[in-house]
Protein backbone atom coordinates (compact mmCIF):
# COMPACT_ATOMS: atom_id res chain seq x y z
CA UNK A 1 0.00 0.00 0.00
CA UNK A 2 1.58 3.47 -1.03
CA UNK A 3 1.81 6.59 1.48
CA UNK A 4 -1.05 8.15 -0.21
CA UNK A 5 -3.26 5.25 -0.23
CA UNK A 6 -2.79 4.78 3.81
CA UNK A 7 -3.67 8.14 4.39
CA UNK A 8 -6.88 7.80 2.27
CA UNK A 9 -7.57 4.86 3.78
CA UNK A 10 -7.46 6.17 7.47
CA UNK A 11 -9.15 9.32 6.13
CA UNK A 12 -11.88 7.18 5.25
CA UNK A 13 -12.01 5.06 8.43
CA UNK A 14 -12.62 8.90 10.52
CA UNK A 15 -15.20 9.75 7.93
CA UNK A 16 -17.34 6.36 8.18
CA UNK A 17 -16.94 6.55 11.82
CA UNK A 18 -18.04 9.82 12.12
CA UNK A 19 -20.92 9.18 10.12
CA UNK A 20 -21.69 6.47 12.61
CA UNK A 21 -21.25 7.44 15.81
CA UNK A 22 -24.15 8.81 18.56
CA UNK A 23 -23.14 12.18 19.46
CA UNK A 24 -20.45 14.60 19.41
CA UNK A 25 -19.31 13.50 22.76
CA UNK A 26 -18.17 9.27 21.46
CA UNK A 27 -14.07 9.14 21.87
CA UNK A 28 -12.41 8.45 19.01
CA UNK A 29 -12.19 4.42 18.72
CA UNK A 30 -8.67 3.07 19.77
CA UNK A 31 -7.77 1.63 16.31
CA UNK A 32 -8.54 4.93 14.44
CA UNK A 33 -6.22 6.11 17.58
CA UNK A 34 -3.51 4.02 16.38
CA UNK A 35 -3.96 4.62 12.57
CA UNK A 36 -3.75 8.21 13.09
CA UNK A 37 -0.71 8.04 14.87
CA UNK A 38 0.68 5.82 12.48
CA UNK A 39 0.60 8.47 9.95
CA UNK A 40 3.51 10.32 11.84
CA UNK A 41 5.66 7.89 10.10
CA UNK A 42 4.88 9.42 6.55
CA UNK A 43 3.08 12.45 7.30
CA UNK A 44 3.94 16.07 8.92
CA UNK A 45 1.34 16.48 11.68
CA UNK A 46 -0.38 19.66 10.49
CA UNK A 47 -1.23 16.82 7.00
CA UNK A 48 -2.70 14.45 9.62
CA UNK A 49 -4.30 17.53 11.60
CA UNK A 50 -5.76 18.66 8.68
CA UNK A 51 -6.80 15.44 6.58
CA UNK A 52 -8.83 13.73 9.34
CA UNK A 53 -10.03 17.04 10.74
CA UNK A 54 -8.80 16.20 14.36
CA UNK A 55 -6.83 18.89 16.61
CA UNK A 56 -3.05 18.81 17.43
CA UNK A 57 -3.23 18.39 20.88
CA UNK A 58 -5.45 15.31 19.80
CA UNK A 59 -3.07 13.54 17.73
CA UNK A 60 -0.24 14.68 20.61
CA UNK A 61 -2.52 13.08 23.04
CA UNK A 62 -2.54 9.62 21.38
CA UNK A 63 0.90 9.74 19.93
CA UNK A 64 2.31 9.66 23.43
CA UNK A 65 -0.35 7.46 25.11
CA UNK A 66 -0.22 4.50 22.63
CA UNK A 67 2.69 1.86 22.45
CA UNK A 68 2.70 1.09 18.73
CA UNK A 69 4.74 -1.65 17.29
CA UNK A 70 8.09 -0.68 15.23
CA UNK A 71 7.26 -0.71 11.60
CA UNK A 72 8.17 -3.86 10.01
CA UNK A 73 9.59 -4.18 6.54
CA UNK A 74 6.73 -5.11 3.74
CA UNK A 75 9.24 -7.43 2.20
CA UNK A 76 11.34 -10.36 3.73
CA UNK A 77 13.67 -11.38 1.46
CA UNK A 78 14.12 -15.22 1.26
CA UNK A 79 17.01 -16.85 -0.05
CA UNK A 80 16.04 -18.63 -3.73
CA UNK A 81 17.18 -22.14 -3.22
CA UNK A 82 17.30 -24.45 -6.64
CA UNK A 83 14.10 -26.83 -6.64
CA UNK A 84 14.68 -30.37 -7.18
CA UNK A 85 12.54 -31.26 -10.74
CA UNK A 86 9.87 -33.73 -9.53
CA UNK A 87 9.38 -31.86 -5.94
CA UNK A 88 6.32 -29.74 -5.25
CA UNK A 89 6.32 -26.23 -4.00
CA UNK A 90 4.24 -25.68 -0.91
CA UNK A 91 3.90 -22.00 0.45
CA UNK A 92 1.57 -20.60 3.30
CA UNK A 93 1.74 -16.76 3.99
CA UNK A 94 0.01 -15.70 6.85
CA UNK A 95 -0.89 -11.61 6.99
CA UNK A 96 -1.29 -9.51 9.68
CA UNK A 97 -5.29 -8.54 8.91
CA UNK A 98 -5.97 -12.66 9.56
CA UNK A 99 -5.74 -13.55 5.90
CA UNK A 100 -3.98 -16.52 4.77
CA UNK A 101 -2.92 -17.51 1.86
CA UNK A 102 -1.33 -21.19 0.76
CA UNK A 103 0.31 -22.49 -2.65
CA UNK A 104 1.60 -25.76 -3.81
CA UNK A 105 2.40 -27.06 -6.63
CA UNK A 106 4.44 -25.72 -10.22
CA UNK A 107 4.01 -21.63 -8.65
CA UNK A 108 6.31 -19.27 -10.01
CA UNK A 109 8.16 -16.16 -8.16
CA UNK A 110 6.04 -13.95 -10.26
CA UNK A 111 2.82 -15.45 -9.48
CA UNK A 112 3.42 -15.07 -5.84
CA UNK A 113 4.72 -11.71 -6.36
CA UNK A 114 1.18 -10.81 -7.84
CA UNK A 115 -0.90 -12.80 -5.68
CA UNK A 116 0.47 -10.87 -2.73
CA UNK A 117 -0.32 -7.85 -4.26
CA UNK A 118 -3.85 -8.80 -5.26
CA UNK A 119 -4.00 -9.86 -1.21
CA UNK A 120 -2.94 -6.21 0.04
CA UNK A 121 -5.57 -4.48 -1.67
Amino acid sequence: MSNQDQLINVVAAFEQWRKNRNGRQVPTPTPLRKQAVSLLNTYSSSKIIAALRISGTQLKRWSESLDLPELLPEFVHLPMTPQPQNEQLNVELSFTCGDRLCLSGDVSLSMITSMIKAMKS
